[in-house]
């Protein structure tokens, strides 16, 4: 299965600069396997040591001096005479002791001096990662690697052209593209659920994979977490179609149950952003919009940067922010099983949700914005220094007044974005994308 984050790990490669990989994602969406087929594709040979399973090999690690590694590790793994670098593949990083001593020991070695740590957890609160690790993360499947993996990648070609041109496809193709976008909205982009779709060749048990995920998940919460913890991770998790279906979406405490405060319940919130389960969206202030609106932001902002790493005058509202899913096929099986009728809110939800799922992978940091009932707009991204609003619509009526108030409001806004299935169009200022070309925002 192609993932696009292979074409950077390539980079990599080619590089002369072997600072170790760190390759972080949620559990479920092909982090392993995208390093066994980098290694298996560009390696004539490479090593693979799991710190949660083989505590064994762990401690043949820390058992003898750096200077010894090279050759315990030619020895344990059976490796003859080699004339290029093996690559290292370490999984699940937070079980290891002392990772900067292991990379340390590697680094300094002829032969295993190449490294990709694998971790699923999206940040530490131990080592400086910037100093240790070039990072990388991996998502769930996009639309364009749906398409790549289910013999559909010509379409992709036709897509990024109207993309860039603002022409309309051809009506026929448009509403192929629609149906298949359908489809994946059903399956989504986890490894698991579209191998087996594209093994049976149907969706008739697609759901139950996406249960399976979700169980994997909320079993190694329940590991990772005290009991009381655990419990407030599983309320907090299971609340988020409830957040998302709601006309206003807005994460409301009081749907995990009465009483529920953010004091209470901030540490569940950030395990499920920090696993990756759950993407923040906030809402960011008129202070910080003209802020940005005025191009005064940092060339790199587009979602290359941190809150921390932001300027003090961009300020963001900690108590209003959306939460979303990992992956929109997780999220319509959730709906399936909860609500017998899709309607045109529970579809707009789940529409936002690709949206967030999908800017989030290609970078962008995820904010909102609302004017006291007068305007909402789902998204804010920066891109190449311009502030772009961006709506999304349930269905092909894109009608409304929320980016001309809000251009009107910061009048530095030239453009917007709308994502409906409405074709591609290029009216008054206003950029139309069908849903199943986001990937090229």
């Amino acid at each position: 299965m192609k993932r696009k984050l292979i074409n950077k790990l390539l980079d990599w490669k080619k590089s002369s600069n072997k600072k170790p990989i760190l390759l972080t994602g949620a559990r479920g969406v092909g982090k392993t396997f995208l390093a066994y087929d980098f290694a298996k594709s560009f390696y004539t040979a490479y090593v693979y040591i799991n710190f949660e399973r083989e505590p064994f090999l762990t401690d043949v690690l820390f058992k003898h001096a750096p200077s010894q590694i090279e050759p315990v590790l030619k020895d344990y793994f059976k490796l003859s005479v080699l004339s290029e670098p093996v690559l290292v593949i370490l999984d699940e990083i937070t079980n290891c002791p002392d990772i900067r001593f292991i990379l340390n020991s590697l680094l300094n070695t002829e032969t295993f001096n190449r490294v990709i740590a694998i971790s699923s957890y999206l940040s530490h609160d131990t080592e400086s990662e910037t100093d240790l690790f070039y990072p990388l993360q991996l998502f769930p499947l996009d639309f364009e690697e749906f398409l790549i993996a289910t013999g559909n990648e010509w379409y992709i070609d036709v897509i990024t052209v109207h993309f860039k041109t603002n022409a309309k496809i051809p009506d026929i193709v448009h509403q192929e593209l629609l149906a298949l976008f359908e489809l994946y909205m059903q399956i989504g982009g986890m490894p698991l659920a579209v191998n087996e779709y594209i093994y049976t060749g149907s969706i008739l048990n697609v759901s139950e994979q996406h249960r399976i995920l979700l169980s994997s998940y909320l079993n190694e919460a329940y590991k990772e977490n005290s009991e009381g913890d655990f419990l407030k991770v599983s309320q907090a998790f299971s609340t988020i179609d409830k957040q998302l279906m709601k006309e206003n979406r807005k994460f409301q405490y009081k749907l995990i149950r009465k009483g529920a405060t953010q004091a209470l319940y901030s540490d569940a919130l950030q395990y499920i952003k920090n696993t990756g389960y759950g993407t923040c969206c906030y809402k960011l202030g008129e202070e910080s919009v003209n802020f940005l609106a005025e191009n005064k932001f940092p060339k790199e902002f587009g979602g290359k940067v941190s809150f921390n790493q932001m300027s003090p005058s961009l300020n963001y509202i900690h108590l209003n922010f959306k939460l979303y899913m990992l992956d929109i096929g997780i999220l319509y099986s959730t709906l399936k099983t909860r609500y017998a009728q899709m309607t045109d809110q529970y579809r707009k939800g789940l529409l936002e949700n690709y949206v967030a799922q999908c800017l989030t992978a290609n970078g962008y940091q995820l904010f909102f914005w609302e004017s006291d009932s007068q305007a909402k707009i789902d998204f804010i991204v920066c891109k190449e220094q311009h502030l772009i609003p961006v709506e999304v619509k349930a269905g092909d009526n894109t009608r409304s007044r929320n980016a001309s108030i809000f251009r009107s409001k910061f009048q530095s806004v030239t453009e917007s974005i709308k994502i409906s299935t409405r074709n591609f169009e290029y009216i008054n200022h206003v950029k139309y994308v069908p849903v199943y070309a986001v990937f090229c925002i």
